[in-house]
């Protein structure tokens, strides 16, 4: 059998190469040609708008304009200053508990200033005053020697004679030809009141 060609074996071996070469060629060409299409642009305000909040709750964040952030400046940079901010005096790494700071030293109340020389006389305790009279006088009848008074208490009328005592606060001390003295249950003889005839 007659052995083939040298010259056309190499021409099959140039050509496969030359065919995967293409293959090659044709994916990565149509692979670009593929465009992703982009996504639909939402509109502007919805972009502005903030996330959506449940109900009934408050929003926390507040826009920020430009011109209220401070600027930067080398000092801020300075790391002995953000040390010395933060440094408590306390060592992270000691266990044992702080010094308790002391309560504050409550301040005393002022005294008054005492007085010198002999004090005052005392303050003498006040009389009390007798009971109102609630009954008037519209009559006297009688013998001269024992006569007999007609007194008055709203609706009711009754007759007293001397030293008697009328509902536990009045005592009939003397009664006259028009008037009677009334004295008070409890107080001196000396503090009476006199009561003439109701016309």
């Amino acid at each position: 059998m007659k052995a083939p060609a040298v010259g056309t074996r190499k021409q099959a071996i140039l050509a496969g190469v030359l065919g995967i070469v293409l293959l090659f060629a044709v994916v990565k060409w149509s692979g670009r040609e593929k465009t992703v299409a982009p996504p639909p642009a939402a509109p502007a305000a919805a972009e502005r708008r903030p996330p959506a909040l449940a109900r009934g709750a408050r929003s926390r964040t507040r826009a920020v304009a430009p011109d209220e952030i401070p600027l930067l400046t080398e000092r801020d940079l300075d790391p002995g200053l953000r040390g010395a901010g933060s440094d408590t005096g306390r060592d992270l790494f000691d266990f044992r508990e702080p010094t308790p700071t002391p309560p504050p030293v409550p301040t005393p109340a002022p005294t008054i200033p005492p007085m010198f020389g002999p004090s005052g006389p005392p303050t003498p305790t006040p009389t009390p005053a007798p009971p109102q009279i609630t009954f008037t006088l519209i009559g006297i009848f009688g013998p001269s020697d024992h006569p007999i008074a007609a007194i008055q208490f709203g609706s009711e009328i009754e007759n007293v004679r001397e030293g008697e005592v009328i509902h536990q606060l009045f005592r009939i001390q003397k009664i006259g030809y028009e008037s009677i003295d009334v004295g008070f249950v409890g107080f001196p003889p000396t503090e009476s009141r006199r009561i003439g005839i109701t016309p």
